[in-house]
């Protein structure tokens, strides 16, 4: 898939700190833009750089920062309790409204991110029109996180910068249990790798319980399957979207 060149980022303001953000495309394309959001938690877009490829499709890819990680404001200094599920979904819902697209758009959350989206998803926001939910497994054992060996540059720059300020990773981090499945309303893809620690199984609840949900299983990825079986895993988001979510007209 031809990578779409076209892309700025900036800052939206939340609350008394910044939450950076890169689009890739056009957000007036008529086409659903896709907001991804990023792991860890306590991790950085950086390692999901590989969804901009979607942007080829008239999608324009929407990356940001959670707060506390990567290119948003750090907050070092405060306590466990400051970061909840609460926060970050306020800040999702910041910057869907910053950048005009909170009626018409579709998430794409990945591993904790993908709780995120899913808790996102179960409020039933207007604007909401697919979810995607990778890779939801939550601690890794003796797993692999990617199968390429050395791992891509955005990869390893993530877990640097985690490293760098564990401060979110630290307060947050832990098993992913996401109820009230059940509310989720719309269309719902499930991806997940072979050989993640989270099986098909694991997406049980998602698959009995969300009303218009469909499952992508990689063979040959673990916890990546965007930079482990790149094309394919991307041809599947888009046509996925392509699917189920209609243009706008303006």
């Amino acid at each position: 898939m031809e990578f779409i060149e076209q892309s700025h980022q900036g800052y939206a303001t939340f609350r008394d700190y910044q939450t950076w953000y890169r689009v890739t495309g056009n957000l007036d394309s008529g086409k659903t833009p896709l907001v991804i959001l990023h792991g860890g938690p306590g991790a950085t877009h950086d390692y999901l750089d590989a969804f901009k490829d979607v942007a080829a499709s008239g999608h324009a890819v929407i990356h940001y920062d959670q707060l506390g990680n990567g290119q948003s404001t750090h907050l070092p200094h405060q306590p466990a309790d400051f970061w909840t599920v609460e926060l970050f979904l306020a800040e999702l819902d910041n910057l869907l409204d910053h950048l005009h697209i909170s009626g018409h758009y579709a998430l794409l959350g990945h591993a904790w991110g993908g709780r995120l989206g899913s808790e996102h998803a179960i409020r039933q926001p207007q604007g909401l029109r697919a979810l995607i939910a990778a890779n939801l497994a939550a601690g890794f054992d003796d797993q692999p996180l990617c199968r390429i060996n050395p791992w891509p540059e955005e990869v390893a720059r993530t877990f640097a910068q985690m490293a760098a300020d564990p401060t979110v990773y630290n307060a947050l981090h832990g098993p992913i249990s996401i109820g009230r499945l059940t509310q989720i309303q719309v269309p719902t893809l499930i991806i997940s790798g072979r050989h993640d620690q989270a099986t098909p199984l694991e997406f049980k609840a998602f698959l009995d319980e969300i009303a218009d949900v469909r499952a992508a299983l990689f063979e040959d990825s673990s916890h990546m399957p965007h930079v482990e079986e790149r094309q394919p895993c991307m041809g599947t988001v888009v046509k996925f979207l392509d699917e189920v979510c209609s243009p706008t007209v303006f």
